[in-house]
């Protein structure tokens, strides 16, 4: 098992060199907020709208993923009121409108391999093309090889990965961290409102394929967002 870093300037997501040229996959596994009591209405539990406390989580995180520059390409999320109203309130306060997909693949106790498979069941929408310079100038790259200011035999530019985010509940998140790493589920715990960032090389998703890179809790989301006030 690789190290998570604990907080998100410590460690970067990975490189051409280490992961190869294929595009990479990012998925951002964030929990629900906070919710309320789960005793309180039990015969109601899918329908438990998200509290003061857990809008704030979704808000810091949703802040907190912009930052890092995990924009997603989708969002998949499951059918509980709490996971939606979470993935709404990080999208909009992130000011990000990205195709949002709530599935039955996302249960609270689905397993990792059924989230793997309902993820490349349905690829992410193309990224959004701008080859248009600031004068009017092309911006995309130009072909290696003849005519082409690439020297030949330079590796290609790593592509900019594809980021998806997972929004959804414990246990199936921790459980597809560790599917993820190849670790032991004992080895993550994912509190209400902190997400775990997890990075695949050009296979996509697959167990022990995937470096976590960043695992932050909303304690640190909180202290995080009081020190950019400040």
């Amino acid at each position: 098992m690789k190290n998570p870093a604990t907080h998100p300037t410590v460690s970067a997501l990975g490189s051409a060199s280490k992961l190869g040229a294929a595009t990479r996959t990012i998925l951002v596994l964030l929990r629900h907020g906070d919710a309320g009591d789960a005793l309180a209405a039990p015969d109601r539990d899918a329908l438990r709208p998200l509290t003061s406390k857990g809008h704030k989580q979704a808000k810091r995180a949703g802040k907190a993923l912009v930052r890092l520059g995990l924009t997603p390409r989708d969002v998949w999320t499951s059918r509980l009121v709490r996971a939606a109203e979470t993935a709404r309130t990080a999208l909009a306060c992130a000011g990000l409108s990205p195709r949002v997909t709530a599935t039955a693949a996302l249960a609270p106790e689905a397993t990792p391999e059924r989230i793997v498979r309902a993820l490349a069941d349905t690829p992410p929408p193309p990224a959004p093309t701008d080859t248009t310079g600031t004068k009017g100038r092309s911006t995309g790259r130009r072909p290696v090889g003849r005519g082409s200011r690439t020297p030949i035999g330079r590796p290609p530019i790593d592509p900019a990965p594809i980021v998806r985010w997972v929004v959804g509940h414990d246990p199936h998140l921790v459980r597809l961290a560790a599917f993820a790493v190849g670790a032991p589920t004992s080895s993550f715990r994912l509190p209400k409102g902190a997400f775990a960032v997890v990075s695949f090389d050009g296979r996509g998703p697959a167990q022990g394929a995937g470096t976590m890179t960043h695992l932050i809790d909303p304690a640190a989301l909180k202290a995080m967002a009081k020190h950019r006030r400040s």
